[in-house]
């Protein structure tokens, strides 16, 4: 087989969440001699970096899941058309396969794959399948996961299934360093992340937490806040009125450094952040979507929150004094957040990429597994 030769797509949603694993994924396939397009949605602005343009299809999909009824026709047909595109595109690439990394966009360009006779692969980054997946588990050839079990899989697709890890973006492993407490720094580095599309309810409590310290902590306080666009000059100005030292933005490029760097972060659990959070051992307030599909944002929590590198609260009982306490005895006591970071004693190897990339070449030689 000439690897030189061989096209793959990779399909994933337009957040961090889906996009991140496609994109470590595709800097393996590339260094492995095959050529990677990316099939996503216009989401993905902020989140390509170093990817090439011209290798990038927008792809139309959409979604029945919260969408009232009168919608679904304009769903249904943003979804035919999508696949009508992902064939014509697939027909001009003529990929050897086919993986997805979940989201509705990778619906169509599935479809158009299995129209074809394309190879497929699923990759389910969470505890539970996401409903997208859920719906190509009859088309694909392989499901490669993030975790050893993964809630929602039938037991007739268990020959399927390869436990490989989640992909994680080789940045975060280039900055990796020893836990150091705030108080040999001099200063405390907090990391605030929504995710990459941003988390509104951050931007109202946290701040506001923040500002109930004392001044003493405030002066010592270096924040990194990710926002909403419309959010952006409210946040920037709040902090400045409160004297609190902050980099606020709608996206951090530097974001492997950042978290590495950071005493604390404040988060979403999506399924790549909790793999970064678990490579970088990273003492952590997760606060998962509350809104997730079946809660798999609180299920990835699970095993950090067990061994005590992280503390999980729950959204709808959490306001701006009850964070603003854990924010006090973090910063009174480093000593909390040093024991959390040790708490994690595995080391995490960045080798998923491989074997997904492993799994793929198999699978276009037709070898048994």
């Amino acid at each position: 087989m000439v690897k030189s030769k061989n096209r793959i797509i990779l399909a994933a949603g337009g957040t961090g969440g889906h996009l991140y694993g496609a994109l470590s994924l595709s800097e393996e396939l590339k260094m492995n001699g095959y050529e990677v397009f990316l099939f996503t949605d216009k989401r993905i602005e902020n989140l390509i970096k170093g990817f090439d343009l011209n290798n990038i299809r927008v792809v139309p999909s959409g979604t029945f899941t919260n969408t009232r009824w009168p919608k679904w026709p304009i769903i249904f047909l943003k979804i035919l058309s999508g696949i009508a595109l992902s064939l014509i595109y697939s027909l001009r690439i003529s990929p050897k396969l086919i993986i997805g990394f979940g989201g509705y966009p990778t619906i169509p360009i599935i479809f158009a794959g299995k129209f074809l006779n394309t190879k497929i692969v699923i990759h389910e980054q969470n505890r539970v399948i996401g409903r997208a997946n859920k719906l190509m588990l009859n088309f694909c050839d392989k499901i490669t996961t993030g975790h050893l079990k993964v809630k929602g899989i039938k037991e007739k697709y268990n020959d399927k299934i390869l436990y490989t890890g989640n992909p994680i973006r080789p940045e975060i492993f280039k900055y990796i360093k020893d836990y150091k407490s705030y108080d040999k720094d001099g200063f405390f580095n907090l990391l605030i992340f929504g995710g990459s599309q941003g988390a509104s309810f951050f931007s109202k409590i946290i701040p506001h937490s923040i500002n109930k310290l004392d001044d003493k902590k405030k002066s010592l306080l270096r924040v990194f806040h990710q926002v909403r666009e419309n959010e952006l000059e409210k946040v920037k100005k709040y902090y400045k009125s409160i004297n609190v030292k902050s980099e606020v933005k709608i996206f951090f490029y530097n974001l492997p450094q950042l978290l590495n760097n950071s005493h604390l972060l404040i988060s979403r659990s999506g399924a790549s952040t909790v793999a970064e959070v678990t490579a970088t051992k990273t003492p952590a307030i997760f606060i998962p979507l509350p809104h997730s599909i079946d809660d798999d944002q609180k299920l990835n929590t699970s095993e950090l929150e067990n061994i005590g590198q992280v503390i999980v609260k729950n959204q709808k009982n959490l306001d701006s004094y009850k964070l603003h306490k854990v924010l006090n005895e973090f910063m009174e006591k480093p000593q909390m957040l040093k024991s959390m970071a040790k708490a994690n004693k595995e080391i995490v190897i960045n080798n998923s990429s491989k074997k997904i990339s492993s799994i793929i070449d198999d699978l276009l030689l037709n070898k048994d597994f």
